[in-house]
């Protein structure tokens, strides 16, 4: 365990520069300007009787730029992960790394769980949190009881979209991996490939839909997780229902499709540790 954690320190120290920037200063840079224009403009007349100015701002505010670190996080993701089998090899670290005596299991997992869930979900939230409160000035005189419920309720939901996005995102990047180490620079393209002559091939022979279509079904998993974007739109309308819109985004975790892209991640993941265990790949 202390060998995993770690590794797991190493990942944070190698790249927590970025995530924080991430996370945390851009939400601070983007909310000065927002206040540096307010203060030089005044606050634009948006023409909504039904909400105050300043809290369809802060709506619109906290929308954009929370699903902008949301988008980044993800880009993050599948840049970082596909290339961690040859990531030793390539910065001269590897005859280093191999001559201590560390477990191969934890030598794969632990750079994909810090880099692929646990760093990007840090900045997501964070993110979040940030918005929520650096945007209070403009919408705390004007809340009510049931608008602070659900500020309480959004975070959660947003925290938990987060979180779903990034293990739907997984069997994605871990097979881009996956191809990666097996055929370096071209493994990712063929295995791009291969689903989508794989598809075609199985809904040419079967009538078995989802069999047929697995690329579309996930796909429809994957961006249907990330369109339950109105959690962070409380403030800026009266008829958003979170409760039902949580129901709606814990659904996707009892959908057979999120446990078969769980099972494809750890296949993915076993056939990393194994070709490393072989010296196939760093």
């Amino acid at each position: 365990m202390q060998q995993f954690k770690t590794l797991m320190l190493r990942e944070w120290m190698q790249h927590r520069r970025s995530w924080l920037i991430l996370g945390l200063w851009s939400p601070v840079v983007v909310w000065a300007l927002v206040y540096l224009v307010l203060l030089n403009g005044g606050i634009p007349q948006l023409n909504d009787a039904e909400l105050p100015d300043t809290i369809k701002i802060a709506s619109m505010v906290i929308n954009m730029q929370s699903s902008c670190v949301f988008f980044l996080a993800l880009i993050g993701v599948l840049l970082t992960i596909p290339g961690l089998p040859y990531r030793d090899k390539d910065d001269k670290s590897l005859a280093f790394w191999r001559s201590l005596p560390i477990d191969e299991r934890a030598a794969v997992i632990a750079p994909v769980l810090m880099n692929g869930l646990l760093l990007p979900l840090m900045a997501i939230v964070s993110a979040i949190a940030l918005n929520l409160l650096l945007s209070a000035p403009l919408w705390l005189a004007s809340i009510n009881i049931v608008q602070a419920k659900n500020l309480v309720l959004a975070f959660v939901g947003s925290s938990l979209q987060g979180l779903l996005t990034l293990l739907w995102f997984s069997p994605l990047v871990l097979l881009l991996a996956l191809g990666n180490s097996v055929i370096r620079r071209w493994g990712m393209a063929l295995v791009l490939i291969g689903g989508l002559l794989l598809q075609i091939l199985l809904f040419q022979q079967t009538n078995h839909a989802p069999a047929s279509k697995f690329v579309e079904i996930y796909f429809s998993g994957l961006f249907g997780v990330m369109e339950q974007a109105q959690l962070l739109d409380f403030l800026g309308a009266e008829n958003i229902n979170l409760p039902e819109q949580m129901t709606t985004l814990t659904r996707f975790v009892t959908n057979p499709a999120f446990a078969i892209a769980l099972t494809v991640s750890a296949l993915c993941l076993a056939a990393l540790i194994w070709r490393r265990k072989t010296g196939q790949s760093a």
